[in-house]
């Protein structure tokens, strides 16, 4: 894999980088905010961010590269290739679980999924994740495809609300996703 964020220097790189961090942070807690919610958590005025992104959605389209590139920059740095698979998927867990929930938002806005090609950019760059997987043979027939990275997915997201509204604590959190991956969670009586 050979994603990297993308680091500029100077001023206008810094302002715009204040911009997407302080969207992350609060549209993560707040979907529906203000640009102005966004410009005061940046440190800048409601006319900067306008000047950056002259829509909402210009400024949603932007977030959703962003964190794109900060998944993909974060599988890569817990090289999902080395080592044994429940080694690998442990860390690829840990790596997607610290951007935190601004993941579930960019993958879920409307805004953002009403583009067709910025949809389909953000539905790759998990193929490591989805290589360490069919390593720890999370796929079986009796599933349908692409079951285990959906299952993948689906676990991160009862993460974040996990330590969002029960403050359940991150190692909890790494070991129940690993367990429901590895194990499953539910397992019925034989009759």
């Amino acid at each position: 894999m050979t994603s990297q964020v993308v680091t500029h220097s100077g001023p206008r790189e810094r302002t715009r980088k204040a911009i997407l961090d302080a969207a992350m942070t609060v549209l993560a807690d707040q979907p529906t905010a203000a640009l102005a919610d966004i410009a005061g958590a940046a440190g800048v005025g409601r006319s900067t961010v306008h000047r950056y992104y002259p829509e909402r959605s210009d400024l949603l389209r932007a977030l959703a590269r962003h964190v794109h590139e900060l998944s993909n920059a974060a599988i890569e740095r817990a090289d999902p290739a080395d080592g044994p698979p429940d080694a690998a998927l442990r860390r690829v867990v840990e790596s997607q679980l610290d951007l935190g929930p601004i993941v579930l938002f960019v993958y879920s806005e409307p805004t953002i999924l009403a583009d067709p090609e910025l949809a389909a950019y953000l539905d790759t760059g998990d193929e490591a994740i989805v290589e360490v997987l069919n390593r720890a043979s999370c796929d079986r027939p009796e599933y349908p495809p692409g079951w285990a990275r959906r299952v993948f997915w689906a676990l991160l997201q009862a993460g974040y609300e996990a330590a969002k509204q029960d403050g359940a604590p991150r190692h909890q959190i790494v070991d129940a996703i690993m367990s429901s991956l590895t194990s499953g969670t539910i397992h019925l009586p034989r009759a």
